[in-house]
């Protein structure tokens, strides 16, 4: 796995045909995720509060990852993810245009707004 030094670096090593995909996702976190830092962590572009990971996103070989990491986010929305594979905290799109940015808009809000214990 390529090491990058920050989210733009990341974003230009991925596939061209996810390069958008990716900046938007940024985009969507920058918008919704007041207060937040952005770093890298565990390769990846990574959205922390108070030192937590609170979200993440990945190109993967297969799938664009979003890591949703505060669990009652992540339930809430499952009926409306249902049509994708979603695991215990990452939702994967196997396709770009899977990303509902509205969706995932609302679930950056409701992280956001969230102080229950991240998991």
């Amino acid at each position: 796995m390529a090491v990058h030094e920050d989210v733009d670096a990341y974003i230009a090593a991925a596939a061209p045909g996810r390069q958008d995909a990716l900046r938007a996702l940024r985009r969507d976190c920058w918008q919704c995720l007041p207060g937040f830092a952005e770093e890298i962590r565990h390769g990846m572009p990574a959205y922390v509060r108070d030192g937590e990971t609170e979200l993440a996103f990945a190109s993967q070989k297969q799938h664009l990852a979003l890591y949703v990491m505060r669990a009652e986010v992540l339930e809430r929305h499952r009926d409306e993810l249902a049509h994708l594979d979603v695991g215990k905290g990452c939702v994967r799109f196997r396709r770009v245009d899977q990303i509902d940015h509205d969706l995932v808009r609302t679930m950056l809000t409701e992280t956001a707004a969230s102080r229950d214990p991240v998991r």
